[in-house]
Formats: structure tokens, sequence, C-alpha cells
């Protein structure tokens, strides 16, 4: 069938309140931020509404609530020009919120993070429609049981299956899509825990070997391991890992979200026909100005366009 839609991906979203400050307060106290930013957060979310800024025909399928906080993210996201067709909402949900402080001189975060209920959302038909007609599925773990009914209709339809494997996100739940991934771009951190438990070892790794352990392991077409600042490192099947340097940029004010944004600007790269090695060097450049700006989903569209040209 035809592909109408780049990238659809399932997961949480989230509403972030990001402040700077100078410095973390003292219990008691009264800080003064220097700067605030309200936008969405959540892996997938913020990944899809990557896609679509980028030009991508991107949509996202999450359970909100009709709260003014799941108000504001359907509203972020459409802004974005993501579909939200598949975001369905109830009167028993809230969305998720968080608070990060970041650290003026640092750059470095201190969150709050205050989960909506443990609703699943639910599948439908609909749903199933939706990634029949993507070219790739993205999933990070979150609607699990929806997650590996979403996979099964891939797999039936051509649709690419891609994975996020946040920092501090390793769980063994989420090993099923792992294994079902087709594009595989986890942090290091996620890496070496898999590493970890399962040859028992305390070891550091380079980057580059847990690409190669992650091949064996999964087979997937394209593994990647994210290394913040120090950049990435992909291979495809049957090749040796390769290095994706971090782009420069002047001043890095606030990492929330590079990751995602990283994953993003990947997946619509691939959806357009690029080669891996395009995909990550587009995914550097908008991770790494999405650092200069206040909150996960802080790029300036417009100017990463111009500079890919």
């Amino acid at each position: 069938m035809q592909k109408q839609i780049d990238v659809i991906g399932i997961g949480v979203s989230v509403l972030d309140a990001v402040m700077v400050v100078d410095g973390f307060p003292a219990e008691e106290s009264v800080v003064r931020a220097q700067q605030r930013a309200v936008g969405i957060g959540g892996g997938i979310a913020v990944a899809t509404a990557t896609a679509a800024v980028l030009g991508g025909r991107a949509a996202f399928a999450d359970l909100l609530g009709f709260d003014p906080m799941s108000e504001s993210i359907l509203a972020a996201l459409r802004a974005a020009s993501v579909d939200v067709r598949w975001v369905q909402q109830s009167d028993d949900q809230t969305a998720s919120v968080a608070t990060i402080w970041v650290n003026a001189a640092s750059a470095s975060r201190t969150i709050v993070f205050s989960p909506a209920s443990d609703l699943e959302l639910p599948w439908s038909d609909e749903l199933a429609r939706g990634v029949a007609a993507a070219k790739i599925l993205h999933l990070n773990g979150r609607h699990l049981r929806t997650c590996l009914q979403a996979i099964e209709v891939a797999k039936q339809h051509d649709t690419l299956v891609s994975f996020d494997g946040g920092a501090h996100r390793y769980r063994s739940e989420v090993l099923p899509l792992v294994r079902a991934s087709d594009i595989l771009i986890v942090s290091e951190h996620f890496a070496q825990e898999h590493f970890k438990s399962q040859t028992k070892s305390d070891a550091a790794v380079s980057p580059d070997e847990l690409v190669s352990f992650l091949q064996r392991e999964f087979g997937s077409r394209c593994v990647g391991v994210t290394c913040g600042e120090r950049g990435s490192w992909i291979a495809e099947t049957d090749q040796s890992p390769w290095h994706q340097p971090a782009t420069a940029v002047e001043a890095v004010r606030d990492t929330t979200g590079c990751g995602d944004t990283y994953h993003g600007a990947f997946l619509f790269a691939w959806s357009q026909g690029r080669s891996p090695r395009e995909c990550a060097r587009i995914a550097s450049v908008v991770s790494a100005h999405n650092a200069t700006g206040l909150g996960a989903f802080a790029f300036d569209a417009d100017k990463i366009a111009a500079m890919l040209k």
C-alpha cells in the first residue's frame, strides 16, 4: 500500500516547564528564574514533532485527558503540524507534567516529574490503519501492550520499527520491542545496562563495541549508540560502526530533549530516502541546535532547513 505517513509514534507526552536558575535553592527558599519556557516533552512526542517541523508527515498516539495541561500538549503538537487524530482523551486521565530546573552556569538539569495515571492507550482498528499507512513506527516502551500490537501490524505492512532506548530507561519489559526493531538507536547508558544484564560484567565498554554487541544481539538493520557531546556511533547490517561527531554550537543552554530531537531528525531523514550517514549528520545538527534553546523542542526549524540545503 502507498504510505501516507512518514513517522507515527506511540508514547507518553509531557508538559514541560523549564526554569533557568543561578543555583538550586535550599529548602524554604524562593529563587527567581532567569528565563522560563513551557512546551511539549516526552521522547516520542518530541521526536514526532521534530519530524513534522522538518517537513515530514508525522503522527502521534497517546492517551490524554481534558485538563488544561492535556489541551496545551495537543495545541503544541498541532502547532508543529503533528497529526493527532490517534491521541485519545479520557475523563479518567490527566497529562504528565515535568518541572525542569536548568543551572545557568553548567546547563545541568534537575527534573521533578509528575506522571499521569497508569492507564494504557487502548488498541483500536483506527490506530492499526495508521500504523499500516506509515513508513516508520517509533516506540520507546510506553503503552507497552499497544506497542506490541502495533508491531504485529507493522511487520505485516512493511512498516519499519524504530526503538528509542533512553538513559535510565532500561528494563526487561521493553526487550520484545528492541528485538523487533529495524532501527535501534539507544543511549550509551541503555546499551551499557543491556550489556551488563547479558554478560554479568560491570566492565566499561566503548560505544563502538556496544554497537557491535547490539548488532549481534538483535540484528537490526541500523544500530546506533548516542553519547551526547561525544557524538554517536552507528552501524548498518554487517558493517563496522562509524562515528558521527556532535555538531559544534556556540553555547549550550539546555540539553533537554536533545536525544529525542536526534531520533526525530534521523527518522525524518530516513523516511526521505537519505543514507544512514546522512541521517546521522542531520540528526547531529538538529539535536545540537536544540541545546541552544530552552526545552525539549526548542530548535529553529527554518534555520535548520536553511543549513541543510
